[in-house]
């Protein structure tokens, strides 16, 4: 087909592009922030901050503190009353959503800017996949499962889940083959648009998927149940002969691949991405099956790191992409074409390769385990709960950990995990001992603390669709809600509910 052809040969020159950016990232980097600085000279922030007179990466940290939500707050609260030029040029009309994990309800700003350069992001994140493989994905459909496309009307504003925002930008040539069809897509019931969407998908030629994996498992169990009710021994590729490609983000894959490798199989190719309603998106994997992410420089967003440990500090270290190093967990720091400037984010970030860069998303800072002085980040999890699952052959659906503090009667901590399987659940002893041992192998903190402080993990199953039906009871079903990696002790007495079997002392 003559779409897949021009994709694929634009794909090969976009992935030659990537990769030589992200070996020399410098110029191109400090090129695009002097754009932005020039584009919001005369905006409200551009003024109170001297944009006029910088003119390097250097005078623009010298003038720009790092900030959070709470100090953009009153920027934004001003440029959604209706006031021009105030962290970006004209009238920012869409702003995002978000899922309120570490700061409340958050209203982003999402430019006009944005969304342009966020089209081309979206075509960067199938680069890999069009560069070197000949299946033809715009022959057959492509699924894209995010939040809804019905935005919230705010007077002149719309306002929503910012996946949605961006589907209802999707060029003409590729909406022709996009699903699922506008009307399911701005559902805004999350338990009927899967189900929508999996009766629509059934008799489709599905090519790709799009999505957080824990919603795409979900919405593909649906599908399979459906084949399965036509015929008993139906799998994913009999309903898909085609699949070739599934895009993800959001969440760290590790966890849900097994699952996705039995669904699947493994002639389908799994592309993983990292984005964020601040910036959309940042980096896509350029080696299908390889570790880490290309970023992407050359966009609308300027990146800074700051090591994780001088986040907080009065004035941290602000490391520009030509300056990081392998293995050191930073504090990802973006400036967009939003007038989103110098934010952090909270996630954090580690470099894996210098030639190119390519990088892994390493967690929250909001989401470490530090009860104790252990320091285990959300990635740690991650990586821990995906090992522990191989290693007792269990297919994990879903976690979180929780706090358990020293009491009158037991003066250690301990943490416990809540875990739900797909299918036979594991002795809880010996994915425990599993947990335990790659926690401490991994993280120096951790295994000095359980010499004395912490005793070995506790676990706690979760029932089969228990965690779809807390997520649903808390209002944070699909879009970009995922399952939080830690849960204080008010949500834990909320999971507690779907809990079964013996808590491991």
């Amino acid at each position: 087909m003559l779409i897949d052809a021009l994709a694929r040969r634009l794909a090969k020159r976009r992935l030659r592009a990537l990769v030589e950016h992200a070996r020399s990232p410098a110029e191109v980097q400090e090129r695009l922030l002097m754009r932005l600085v020039q584009q919001a000279r005369a905006t409200r922030f551009g003024r109170e901050h001297g944009f006029a007179a910088i003119r390097n990466a250097d005078d623009y940290r010298a003038a720009v503190p790092l900030r959070e939500y709470a100090d953009f707050a009153p920027y934004w609260q001003r440029a959604r009353d209706g006031e021009l030029d105030v962290t970006w040029r004209g009238d920012v009309l869409d702003w995002a959503l978000s899922s309120g994990t570490t700061a409340g309800e958050k209203f982003l700003p999402v430019s006009a800017d944005t969304i342009r350069t966020n089209k081309r992001g979206g075509f960067d994140a199938l680069v890999p996949f069009l560069a070197v493989d000949r299946r033809q994905l715009f022959s057959g459909k492509l699924l894209f499962l995010g939040g809804s496309t019905a935005l919230r009307r705010e007077g002149r504003l719309r306002v929503g889940d910012n996946t949605g925002i961006m589907q209802r930008e999707i060029p003409a040539c590729v909406r022709r083959v996009h699903m699922p069809s506008r009307d399911v897509a701005s559902m805004g019931s999350w338990e009927a648009k899967i189900e929508a969407a999996a009766r629509e998908c059934l008799d489709a030629d599905l090519r790709m998927l799009s999505g957080v994996p824990s919603w795409i498992l979900i919405f593909c169990e649906r599908v399979l149940e459906l084949a399965r009710a036509r015929r008993a021994d139906a799998s994913l590729r009999d309903v898909w002969p085609r699949l070739a490609c599934f895009v993800h983000g959001g969440v760290c894959f590790e966890p849900y691949r097994a699952r996705f490798d039995r669904l699947l199989g493994s002639s389908v190719t799994t592309i993983d991405t990292f984005s964020a309603s601040e910036g959309g998106m940042l980096g896509v994997q350029d080696r299908p099956g390889e570790e880490g992410m290309l970023p992407l420089v050359d966009l609308g967003t300027h990146f800074e790191f700051v090591p994780v440990g001088e986040a907080r500090d009065a004035k941290p270290r602000r490391i520009g992409l030509d300056r990081v190093e392998t293995g050191v967990d930073y504090a990802l720091v973006l400036t967009t074409n939003s007038g989103i400037w110098s934010y952090l984010v909270g996630d954090i970030v580690r470099f894996v390769t210098r030639d190119p860069l390519r990088f892994v998303f390493a967690g929250r800072m909001a989401h470490t385990l530090n009860a104790f002085g252990e320091h285990v980040s959300s990635g740690e999890l991650d990586r821990a709960a995906a090992h522990a699952a191989q290693v007792v052959g269990a297919e994990l659906v879903e976690f979180s950990v929780a706090t358990r503090y020293p009491n009158e009667g037991d003066a250690m901590g301990q943490h416990v995990w809540y875990c739900e399987f797909h299918g036979a659940a594991p002795r809880v002893e010996d994915f425990a001992a599993a947990l335990d041992a790659r926690l401490c192998s991994g993280n120096e903190d951790y295994a000095t603390h359980r010499s004395y402080g912490l005793h070995m993990p506790a676990v706690r199953i979760v029932a089969s669709g228990g965690f779809e039906s807390w997520m649903a009871r808390r209002g944070k079903l699909g879009g970009q809600h995922k399952v939080p990696r830690l849960c204080s002790s008010e949500v834990e007495a909320e999971l507690e509910a779907f809990a079964t079997g013996v808590l491991l002392a």
